[in-house]
């Protein structure tokens, strides 16, 4: 049966049979068409914004041992994506084990939501079993031209608005969120601690806050990095990169929307030179965005829960650097962290030992229990990256990405399940302990 689709490359209708394996995985991580095709829904669209979007994932074959499999997966991918126009390429992803990255044209929102079957989109990347482990990220670009004026409109609302993109992002792993991600100005700044330490304090006790971010300024912020979360290094764009992976492609639409509430509001404060919006109330009214914060508060709450400081393990060890709290086999999701009972039980009683609070605390050992921490994880720590009605899939945190299926039954039997914890939502603790 022929299916004919828009070349990733040169844009031509042809036979997805005739697309070469080099063209329908392209290992050139430099690689970029050599000029952007924006796609708009109809005439009344073109005055809108477009946005780019990069999807990392990981494939279940090793690309050495079966770099067929490998195209055949993209092709596929491609066979959809690109089936009524040149919509994505897709490249290697470096960054990823045994990744792939979907890399999109610009497109307005309106052509994302009206042009795409979202369903179909996501039962594909489920039927191809493309995972979102703790390495990937998803990262979306708004195709706009940015002013020092600009950059400091859209930092202001960012930074207002940061429990919410924290919250949204579901990078729960600080140290791995550092290195690719880092959105940490936003609490080091002290000026901007202060004010953050009082939105978490007043969203705990009221579910919104009025603290007042005016009068702020950023330029130290560093407009030159590319891997902060809010990236203004290309001169044509604006890089909302802080989210985590997903292979849900819902949850992509949802980011995008979130993201494009944002610039139409940027747009208009300086489209008017009307800048009223200082504090996270009037942000939340003005975005439209309260569903997401009632998330955001029930989730800061939960996590501000002073029995919780039984419950949530600080863990500043491996690159994970995370908290986490125990979770049942049904309430398991991906992204979960999982150990066997054995490891979980040796877990305990090392951090044990570490606890200024033990009365056989030995500080002189501290730093070999903290390797011994290390290693554990290293080599022991699996991820959910996938959970059906009767089978879970987990992956390990390190080395190859396939993962091991188990029945709810047995990983119940076997495993221990860890959530993790956004650490920057927790008014206690947003700095390292002394430990």
């Amino acid at each position: 049966m022929e299916r004919y689709i828009y070349h990733p490359i040169s844009g031509k209708r042809i036979n997805l049979e005739d697309l070469e394996a080099k063209d329908a995985f392209i290992t050139n991580r430099l690689f970029k068409p050599e000029s952007w095709t924006k796609f708009y829904y109809d005439e009344n669209d073109k005055n809108n914004m477009t946005y780019g979007i990069e999807i990392e994932l990981n494939t279940p074959v090793d690309v050495v041992n079966n770099p067929h499999r490998r195209v055949s997966i993209c092709k596929e991918l491609l066979a959809v994506l690109n089936r009524d126009g040149k919509h994505f390429h897709i490249m290697q992803d470096n960054s990823v084990r045994n990744g792939i990255e979907i890399v999109s044209a610009p497109m307005t929102y309106k052509y994302w939501i009206e042009t795409f079957n979202h369903k179909e989109i996501n039962d594909l990347f489920l039927k191809l079993n493309l995972t979102a482990t703790i390495d990937t990220g998803l990262h979306i670009h708004a195709g706009q031209k940015h002013t020092a004026r600009l950059r400091e409109l859209y930092l202001q609302l960012f930074a207002i608005s940061y429990p919410i993109w924290i919250y949204m992002s579901d990078r729960r792993f600080e140290r791995l969120q550092e290195r690719y991600v880092s959105t940490s100005y936003f609490v080091k700044n002290d000026q901007l601690r202060t004010r953050y330490k009082a939105t978490i304090k007043s969203l705990i006790n009221t579910g919104t806050s009025k603290v007042s971010y005016e009068n702020l300024y950023y330029y130290d912020y560093d407009f030159l990095d590319r891997y902060l979360g809010l990236n203004f290094f290309n001169e044509q764009t604006i890089e909302f990169r802080m989210f985590a992976g997903t292979n849900n492609f819902m949850d992509i639409i949802k980011y995008l929307t979130f993201v494009d509430v944002i610039v139409k509001l940027a747009k208009e404060i300086s489209e008017t030179r009307v800048n009223d919006i200082f504090d996270l109330d009037t942000f939340t009214k003005r975005a439209g965005c309260e569903l997401i914060l009632e998330e955001t508060v029930k989730y800061i709450r939960f996590v501000n829960l002073i029995e919780n400081d039984h419950r949530i393990y600080k863990n500043y060890f491996m690159f994970l650097d995370a908290y986490w709290y125990r979770v049942s086999i049904n309430n398991v999701d991906r992204r979960e962290m999982a150990l066997r009972k054995e490891d979980y039980a040796y877990y305990l009683s090392l951090i044990d030992k570490i606890k200024p609070t033990n009365p056989r605390h030995d500080c002189s050992k501290t730093l070999n229990f903290k390797k011994d921490i290390d290693r554990l994880l290293v080599n022991n720590l699996f991820e959910v990256v996938k959970v059906d009605k009767d089978n879970i899939s987990m992956a390990y945190v390190q080395g190859a990405t396939r993962p091991v299926v188990l029945s709810k039954h047995q990983a119940n039997k076997e495993y221990v399940f860890l959530r993790g914890v956004t650490r920057h939502l927790m008014l206690k603790e947003l700095k390292k302990p002394s430990f």
